[in-house]
Formats: structure tokens, sequence, C-alpha cells
């Protein structure tokens, strides 16, 4: 993985590392609902973009498939 920049959250990077360990029912990924579940979860200064990134980088270095699609409004 590459170096994170100084404003990332560290929980934010332990969430997402536990439930990618736990995303053997999820599979493949739902990558906006994850963000959701980031989100109930902690609080924290990262954009939804800041996350995605975060999972989808943290996901493909697992080599676990992911969805895209957005939830319906």
């Amino acid at each position: 993985m590459r170096d994170l920049p100084s404003d990332i959250d560290a929980d934010v990077v332990i969430e997402v590392s536990r439930l990618l360990d736990d995303a053997e029912e999820l599979l493949p990924l739902p990558v906006h609902e994850l963000v959701k579940r980031i989100r109930t979860t902690l609080q924290t200064r990262l954009s939804d973009q800041a996350i995605e990134e975060l999972v989808v980088e943290m996901a493909s270095k697992r080599g676990l498939p992911m969805v895209f699609d957005k939830p319906a409004a």
C-alpha cells in the first residue's frame, strides 16, 4: 500500500481493514455501502470520495471484487 497522506484518519484505515477482513458475506463489496457503514461508525473529516478511494485501494490489494453502483436516492 502507498504511503498515506498526513491528513488521513488512521481510525478509518483500521475500520476499512476490519470491514474487509469480515467481507466474505458481502462479496462483491458494495463500495458505497461500506462508506455508509464507516460514516455511521466513525466521525471523520475525510470526504466520502476519500473513503471510497481508500476502500477501493485496500480491497484491490486483497484481490476482492467490488460493486460501484450508487444506491438509489
